[in-house]
């Protein structure tokens, strides 16, 4: 028995004069549960895409100072790296917050605290990076301890949201990039900005591409 009938906008809507079926609802509340991951992370290959750029770009100028291919002081080249992850911070805060508009209840919540637990990862990650800055004299040794917090915190929160919003992309990111922050620091000092240069942008550029290809998929059967 059909507990639902269509009306003529096409959605369906159920008839109260029949006993709630609960296969359709389960139905209904596991199709707005996708529709709600898919608007969430509807601009994932746009925004991977971003910080490959950001971390080809910054990495890449800060690897060409360290081995004197690109004219600039160490100094300069880390400004223009913090620049651009300004930049990019700025511009992925605005894409999330036009794709997350409209967004209420639990998937709300959600991205709330999870969002949160970025900012306040960061703002930990200042405090210990200005420690660390008036403890250690070394320019390099300095930028890699510094970094090595940083991805760290970022390998951890992109588990923790792949986990969450039950997204395989953003899980394997995540452990990429811890076994990057391992290698970076494995490689020392001399070599951590090698590392970061080409397997971070580069872990980020493929997972743009998966992530591409993955929403193609989406809207393909979205329109089957």
């Amino acid at each position: 028995m059909n507990s639902h009938k269509k009306v003529p906008d096409g959605s369906n809507r159920f008839d109260d004069e029949r006993p709630l079926d609960l296969n359709t609802a389960l139905n209904v509340v596991s199709a707005a549960e996708k529709r709600a991951r898919r608007e969430l992370r509807g601009n994932g290959a746009w925004v991977y895409l971003l910080w490959a750029l950001t971390w080809f770009l910054g990495f890449g100028t800060l690897h060409g100072s360290r081995n004197g291919w690109i004219p600039l002081e160490p100094e300069t080249a880390l400004t223009l790296f913090g620049l651009l992850v300004a930049a990019g911070v700025a511009v992925t805060i605005v894409i999330f917050g036009r794709q997350s508009r409209g967004i209420r209840g639990h998937s709300s919540f959600t991205g709330g605290f999870y969002a949160l637990a970025w900012i306040l990862g960061f703002i930990v990650m200042g405090a210990l990076g200005g420690t660390i800055g008036m403890a250690v004299d070394d320019f390099w040794l300095r930028g890699m301890l510094i970094n090595g917090i940083a991805i760290l915190i970022v390998g951890l929160l992109y588990i923790t949201g792949g986990t969450t919003f039950n997204d395989v992309v953003q899980v394997v990111m995540g452990v990429w990039f811890l076994v990057v922050d391992i290698a970076s620091i494995v490689a020392g000092p001399e070599h951590f900005l090698t590392v970061f240069f080409i397997f971070g942008s580069g872990g980020f550029f493929v997972g743009a591409a998966v992530q591409a290809l993955r929403q193609r998929r989406g809207h393909s059967h979205a329109r089957a």
